[in-house]
């Protein structure tokens, strides 16, 4: 005699094999997945939000103004922790366009805009970004400074780990620099020691004289300098 199965009833062997199915036919995570032919544009959206949501997460580089201390951040926060002295640390990011003049401490970055002038006080951030001037105070870099075309400051008035010259800059230093890594794709006039890594880019252009761990001349950078290498 046949076997029936009544309507709404479901047998647990056939509950298993649709769970399996199910799970083979669910994309992986992370995977991109197409979009079927005709799909509507809220299914479009839906998909696209599937995909943002197996994306990983970007990295940041933070060194502690408090303590010093270097670590990696997963994602983009508002403030977060020192691993190593707990000390809470503000992340955001400042574009000073104006004359200004106070106290401001972040792990994020500082840009000087063209127009804007720095008259007094002290800026402590990781990458400072300067377009403008710095007449007074101190700004100290916990990472790098970049110094663009237009930038007009005092060395005196500037500190930090790494230095970047970038494209079309033209940078002379009246006094002897130390960094750590310099980086030049612009144009530098120093007497500079590097405790780390001297990259000449291309198009970029070293004069004076240097000192360094390390050198790389990529191939159309000029390099006009009396060059000392190694320790």
């Amino acid at each position: 005699m046949a076997k029936t199965r009544k309507d709404g009833v479901v047998d647990s062997y056939a509950a298993i094999k649709a769970a399996q199915r199910a799970v083979k036919s669910r994309p992986a995570r992370g995977a991109v997945v197409a979009p079927a032919a005709g799909a509507e544009p809220d299914e479009l959206q839906k998909l696209g939000a599937q995909v943002r949501q197996g994306a990983i997460p970007s990295k940041q580089l933070i060194e502690c103004y408090e303590c010093g201390y270097r670590f990696q951040l997963h994602g983009r926060v508002a403030k977060t922790n020192c691993n190593k002295c707990r000390a809470i640390l503000d992340l955001s990011d400042h574009t000073i366009a104006n004359r200004w003049s106070g106290t401001l401490k972040t792990a994020g970055a500082v840009r000087v805009a063209p127009d804007g002038v720095i008259e007094a006080g002290s800026i402590t951030c990781n990458d400072f970004i300067l377009e403008g001037t710095v007449e007074a105070g101190l700004v100290c870099a916990m990472r790098r400074l970049e110094l663009r075309p237009g930038a007009r400051f005092s060395e005196h008035n500037l500190k930090a780990a790494d230095l970047f010259i970038a494209p079309s800059a033209t940078i002379a230093f009246l006094e002897p620099a130390e960094y750590r890594d310099v980086e030049i794709a612009g144009t530098l006039r120093a007497n500079l020691h590097a405790t780390g890594t001297i990259t000449l880019k291309a198009n970029g252009v070293l004069q004076g004289e240097i000192r360094s761990e390390h050198l790389i001349v990529e191939e159309g950078g000029g390099l006009l300098a009396s060059v000392q290498i190694g320790r």
